[in-house]
């Protein structure tokens, strides 16, 4: 039925719509050939969705591992509290296990009216703990001996999901009645009484460098994923374009061999989505049983947002049609054949440089003003188009190469003249790599440049001190246990041991104490005082000073602190005290504030206010369990003490998680770059697989076919490497503006993503060498 002029009516359009979907859906599930191309398109698009997927749990899943943090948190703010029903002693219970961090709080109920921890059914009782799952395991393996050695502690039950922030995480809860305060308003990082049970969580804002390299982070490990599925989309395209001929042939328009194509794909699309969520299921089940760099996360925890996940299924079915629709735009489809089968039309370069021209415009005001609230948004916007102009670029730098490629070896001429018929095909196979080189360089660069500021210098020598211990102590007698005990255990070569107290010398009468110069002291045996500073006639009795004149009089009872003023303990510096200059080694700083060096015999631990013991131990080479061991004799003293191993530099926890995400990130999208690019290599050879079996049967050798499909990888493999690295490189250079970074360009990290960029692309032309064996068969010459 038609209008008043001949014109279909809408419901006849609608009819003839839905007859042209529906047979393209037909197309793409009829036959054995059209349903390992449809399967093959859907897997390639599902690991796409499943990357999405999971890309989209990120910023929920570390929400939940804060909110965690946060409910187990058990750390008092206010004024020091007195026992109550509500109240508690907590011992920071921390150690470590072969590198692996175990969280551990001893407890001690003050009362029947104190708020159980999350992750716990009740407190243990004196003597008991309960432990994690993964902690649990390690105690009960043979491997756990000294570790059970350090946690006597008998095993009442297991701590839930709620208390733990992953499931790989080794934490406990000890019960400990011996937990003491020495008055009941003292308290320390490693005792204190509280009567808050979690919600001590509070987000100060992450910091503008962080923030960008998440940014950063997200853009360059999504983006290669949003090119693999649009790749994917388009397996099959040659023989799709010779069955639209076909229906030409028999009488459909151009319309409707385009709303043909556009059914078959939307059938692949929505296979993909379907096959990207259970792919989903099975890598979240998968993800929440193993840990990579150490980190794990609960399976629970990697859950969508249904806004998301509704959006990723309806977008990328219709980007399936959209990237069939642009293609057609280049094909023209008629009766006896398809017309791209002739030279194609040169490509041209102006358009393709505005994406990358636009992005460097968008970056613009962040080079200026550096990294702030205004450029949220310009900064990712800046870098996805910069990144999409290494996609685009892509095809025309092949074009223009290959069609250079001539004379040449006979694999190398095969490869060639495949190129120069199809290098947009050849593009699509490694436009993916080279996005997320490009990307990765640029990333990597960021880090190396910033990482000095989330870096600091301890100034210990691993070579020399290979851990330590720092403590505050009761008195002398506490510290000579403890250095003992270290020193008879086996595999510790020796101990140096400090002690630091505060001191002032007391104003003018009517000065306030702030007003009085703090001095540090410093108490330890001529080794350690030798370690510290620049001596070199030590003996027990003697004293050293940095910027303070012999004759001083101290008043050792430091007056800083919210406890009320102690009474005095004056002090005065011998008359033979030396002048000395502090070198560091000892404490790992070097500062220039005043400060008095002494020997026991000179000075008395006892006399002390508040007394901080550093132990220096050095460790027997090439024996693992000489720390642990060490551990285990520090806790029989006291079981909130702990002994860590010496680097020359720490870096801020937040900045390394960070890092180590990333590098999780950057695998999971390689894996998924090899296995995206095997398929569509396998997909290619399918399409050519009685040109193959014509080449084999009239005498060419296999190994020239397999070489000619190397050559076909590699020259435009190399080429966008060749580019990416110069994308990346330009985007690293920007991200080192933009966030004044005084560091600089880490060329080992960008040969070693450029090296991985090629072995993934050779590695997944390999794996598709066994199809080639196949398809080169005499079974390849029947046709239909």
């Amino acid at each position: 039925m038609t209008a008043a002029g001949g014109t279909p009516d809408t419901g006849e359009r609608l009819r003839s719509w839905a007859r042209d979907l529906a047979l393209g859906a037909r197309f793409a599930l009829s036959g054995r050939e059209a349903v390992v191309r449809t399967v093959l398109s859907a897997l390639g698009v599902g690991l796409g969705v499943a990357m999405l997927l999971l890309g989209t749990t990120v910023p929920g899943l570390v929400a939940d591992r804060s909110q965690r943090g946060a409910a187990r948190d058990l750390t008092y703010f206010g004024a020091p509290l007195q026992p109550g029903p509500d109240t508690m002693l907590v011992g920071d219970g921390d150690t470590s296990w072969h590198g692996e961090d175990v969280y551990g709080r001893l407890v001690k109920p003050e009362g029947p009216a104190v708020k159980v921890v999350a992750g716990l059914p009740a407190y243990p009782a004196p003597g008991t703990m309960y432990a994690s799952p993964a902690l649990q395991r390690v105690l009960t393996s043979p491997q756990g001996a000294l570790l059970r050695e350090r946690l006597p502690y008998r095993i009442v039950g297991t701590i839930s999901d709620a208390g733990l922030l992953g499931p790989s995480e080794l934490a406990y809860y000890a019960g400990d009645g011996s937990l003491r305060l020495a008055n009941s308003t003292m308290t320390s990082d490693a005792l204190y009484r509280t009567n808050s049970i979690g919600g001590h969580y509070v987000d100060s804002g992450m910091n503008p460098i962080l923030v960008l390299l998440s940014v950063v982070a997200f853009v360059v490990l999504l983006l290669p994923i949003a090119v693999f599925v649009a790749t994917a989309a388009r397996f099959g395209g040659e023989r799709r374009d010779r069955r639209l001929a076909a229906l030409r042939l028999i009488g459909a328009d151009i319309s409707g061999t385009h709303r043909t194509a556009a059914g078959e794909a939307l059938v692949g699309g929505a296979l993909g989505v379907l096959a990207g969520f259970l792919f989903f299921q099975v890598g979240r089940v998968v993800i929440g049983g193993i840990e990579i760099a150490g980190l794990s996360v609960f399976a629970h925890d990697v859950t969508p947002g249904l806004g998301m996940a509704a959006l990723i299924a309806l977008a990328v079915p219709l980007c399936s049609v959209l990237v069939t629709a642009l293609a057609l735009r280049g094909v023209a489809i008629e009766p006896l054949g398809v017309v791209r089968r002739s030279m194609p039309v040169r490509r041209r370069l102006w358009w393709r440089l505005l994406p990358p021209l636009l992005g460097i415009g968008l970056l613009v005001p962040a080079l200026n003003g550096g990294v702030g609230d205004g450029n949220s948004t310009l900064l990712p916007a800046g870098m996805l188009l910069l990144l999409v102009g290494v996609a685009s670029l892509l095809p025309w730098l092949i074009e223009r190469v290959v069609a250079r490629m001539g004379a040449g070896p006979v694999p190398l001429q095969l490869g060639s003249r495949r190129l120069q018929m199809s290098g947009g095909t050849a593009a699509r196979a490694v436009a993916g790599i080279t996005v997320a080189v490009a990307g990765a360089i640029g990333i990597q660069t960021l880090f190396a440049g910033v990482t000095g500021l989330y870096t600091k210098d301890t100034g210990l020598d691993p070579q020399h001190v290979q851990a330590q211990l720092g403590h505050g102590i009761t008195g002398s007698s506490e510290l000579d246990e403890l250095t003992s005990r270290l020193r008879a255990t086996a595999g510790v070569l020796g101990v140096n041991a400090q002690v630091t107290a505060g001191a002032v010398e007391p104003g003018k009468a009517g000065t306030s104490p702030s007003d009085w110069n703090r001095i540090q002291l410093t108490v330890g045996d001529c080794a350690a005082l030798q370690s510290a500073a620049r001596i070199s006639d030590c003996r027990p009795g003697s004293v050293y000073t940095v910027g303070v004149p012999a004759g001083t009089v101290l008043d050792l009872a430091d007056p800083d602190g919210d406890g009320p003023r102690p009474k005095p303990r004056l002090w005065k510096v011998p008359a033979g005290a030396a002048q000395t200059v502090l070198t560091g080694s000892g404490s790992g700083t070097v500062v220039n504030d005043p400060e008095v060096l002494a020997t026991p015999q000179a000075l008395s631990v006892d006399r002390l206010n508040l007394p901080y013991a550093q132990l220096q131990l050095r460790l027997a080479p090439n024996e693992q369990d000489a720390v642990e061991r060490a551990r285990n004799a520090a806790v029989s003293v006291d079981p909130t003490l702990d002994v860590t191993t010496v680097s020359s530099s720490v870096t801020l926890h937040s900045f390394d998680a960070l890092r180590r995400g990333v590098i999780v990130g950057a695998a999971a999208t390689m894996v998924l770059i090899g296995l995206s690019l095997a398929l569509g290599t396998i997909e290619q050879l399918r399409e050519r697989r009685r040109l193959l079996a014509v080449l084999v049967a009239f005498g060419t050798r296999r190994s020239t076919l397999a070489l000619s499909v190397l050559w076909q990888t590699a020259v435009p493999m190399f080429l966008g490497l060749g580019l990416a690295l110069g994308f990346g490189v330009g985007l690293g250079a920007i991200l080192l503006r933009i966030t004044r970074s005084p560091g600089g360009f880490d060329w080992t990290s960008v040969a070693e993503l450029v090296g991985a960029g090629t072995a993934v692309a050779l590695l997944a032309t390999l794996i598709s060498m066994p199809a080639l064996w196949r398809l080169m068969r005499a079974e390849g010459l029947r046709t239909e």
